[in-house]
């Protein structure tokens, strides 16, 4: 699990879903969030309290679903106000699978 990539998505959609409760999204905004929260398998809107943990969670167990959720939003239009930071912020993200090892011992004894 990239923590950059985590992190990244988590905010972002929650900022997404801010601005569509308030009202404010586009509707390129709106259909995203719609997306996202398909994706997720919600079928009801998460309250704003417990949003950033819910996001987080799901995606934190759920390789193939952050990776889904980043494709979505880096191909957000930059020309929408709603979806400009979504595209900025996850554009750079590349998902790959990662091992880190905290500690390696052994090696090769003759």
């Amino acid at each position: 699990m990239d923590p950059i990539a985590l992190a990244t998505a988590t905010s972002t959609l929650t900022a997404l879903a801010s601005e569509c409760a308030k009202g404010v999204a586009s509707e390129v905004g709106k259909d995203i969030w719609s997306k996202a929260k398909g994706l997720f398998g919600w079928t009801e809107e998460p309250a704003a309290s417990v949003l950033p943990k819910a996001i987080a969670t799901e995606l934190h167990s759920n390789d193939e679903l952050l990776s889904a959720i980043v494709k979505l939003l880096a191909e957000a239009p930059a020309s929408e106000q709603s979806t400009q930071i979504a595209g900025s912020l996850v554009g750079n993200l590349r998902l790959e699978r990662v091992v880190v090892a905290q500690k390696i011992e052994g090696g090769i004894k003759m």
